[in-house]
């Protein structure tokens, strides 16, 4: 497996496919402020964004779907300032 590259995104999938971090009984099927990152035609999710979901919690599960299971992914991005460089 290659290095992964890591970005914060929401996520809405097809379906219903990954348990809620705070109810794994629950599935969901959007995923606010993910860490996704993209192998091939695969999609990795860590849908807590590399946080505990409650105090004392050392390991959890990083999920991984087909690109086709992916309604829509957003993320934000931010351009650079300016270099302005002033003459005296």
């Amino acid at each position: 497996m290659s290095e992964l590259h890591w970005r914060t995104a929401d996520v809405t999938l097809n379906d219903k496919l990954i348990p809620n971090p705070n109810a794994a009984h629950d599935l969901i099927q959007r995923i606010p402020t993910a860490r996704v990152a993209v192998e091939g035609a695969f999609l990795h999710i860590d849908p807590q964004n590399g946080e505990p979901a409650y105090p004392g919690q050392t390991e959890w599960e990083t999920f991984i779907v087909p690109a086709s299971s992916v309604k829509k992914i957003s993320y934000r991005t931010h351009l650079e300032e300016p270099q302005v460089n002033f003459i005296h």
